[in-house]
């Protein structure tokens, strides 16, 4: 064990900070700290840095680094994408979108790991902050492959949004996600129309999620959008253990979709997940929770996975003939959707 005061404690020249994401990386830490930092400071731990633009600048595409984002317990904590933010960092920048870019580059949140609205929080400025001053429809996008995301909240929800939002797309593939809540459809503009997303996975895909929490229940849905949408032929992505909830006052917001012919391939695994609809508390009942293309490619399976306030897995017999699902004793079309005792 070797000392590296006042950056911490390291082993190895890898510092020690406790679990965080379960596996002991190599590369270079980058700590950010919208509160205390600064861009110009050095990022170690007792000189952080203040945005996750600058951190991922400096990260090393497929070094294995690692960005440490500190929470401080409360939303004043947060790290804000902005515009203004970004071009701070690069001039060129058109958007405020962060384009998580380069492979092996692992995003870790420092705070209490609960599963709804961890304090290791990405969000827009507060106040008041449009969709169109944020300048794109996309909150964040990962390009790149083989990272890790862990124990952060992303809260895409702007005082103006946008129709086509989406709070966070992955196209790089071979991602884990570990305890992320992600937050999108969070304001009335994307809340209320079809085109919006909370995750959109496309390309190559085989991504996993473990234990997080896709959707929030704090702004009403009132239309066919979606929390996940599967593109361009992704294929084998996991959900292990996650949660979507849903607030709706309409029948047809929808927990997942494939939106075109070809747009999944082989199979999307939702094991041991729980899908609530809030209707015991003013929720309106969902038709359904997927509706798909017809020859979308591949299948979706349900193993051991509830469904709450939401009336089948598919919309139409065309939906349904590509999902299986397997939940206790298999009863067609209900099993997993859970009952009252009466």
């Amino acid at each position: 064990m070797l000392t590296n005061f006042p950056n911490g404690i390291s082993s190895f020249g890898v510092p020690v900070l406790g679990n965080i994401g379960g596996i002991p990386f190599t590369g270079n830490y980058y700590f950010v700290d919208p509160v205390y930092g600064a861009d110009g400071n050095e990022g170690g731990a007792e000189s952080p840095l203040a945005t996750l633009y600058e951190a991922h600048r400096r990260c090393v595409d497929g070094n294995n680094d690692v960005v440490v984002l500190v929470g401080n317990g409360q939303s004043s904590g947060t790290a804000r994408l902005s515009l203004a933010l970004a071009q701070a960092i690069d001039s060129t920048a058109t958007t405020g979108t962060l384009t998580w870019s380069k492979n092996a580059t692992h995003l870790i949140g420092v705070c209490a790991p609960t599963r709804v609205g961890q304090r290791a929080r990405i969000a827009p400025p507060s106040g008041t902050y449009t969709a169109s001053t944020f300048g794109a429809n996309t909150f964040v996008d990962v390009t790149a492959a083989g990272c890790l995301f862990s124990n952060i909240d992303v809260y895409c929800g702007f005082s103006t949004g946008s129709t086509t939002m989406v709070a966070w797309q992955d196209s790089g593939g071979r991602n884990a996600y570990q305890n992320v809540n992600i937050q999108g459809l969070a304001d009335a503009a994307s809340a209320g129309a079809s085109g919006a997303r909370v995750l959109k996975i496309t390309g190559s895909g085989e991504n996993t999620f473990t234990g997080c929490v896709l959707g929030t229940d704090t702004v009403t849905r009132s239309a066919a959008n979606a929390t996940i949408e599967f593109a361009s032929g992704t294929a084998r992505n996991s959900f292990i253990g996650c949660t979507l909830p849903f607030q709706t006052s309409a029948a047809s917001p929808l927990g997942v979709i494939v939106s075109a012919a070809a747009g999944s391939d082989r199979w999307q695994l939702f094991q041991s997940c729980t899908f609530i609809n809030n209707i015991k508390s003013t929720s309106t009942q969902m038709d359904a929770l997927a509706t798909l293309a017809a020859s979308m490619g591949g299948l979706l399976l349900f193993k051991d996975s509830t469904m709450v306030g939401i009336t089948e897995f598919g919309t139409d017999a065309t939906s349904r003939g590509q999902i299986y699902v397997d939940s206790g004793t298999v009863t067609a079309a209900t099993s997993g959707i859970a009952v009252n005792p009466t």
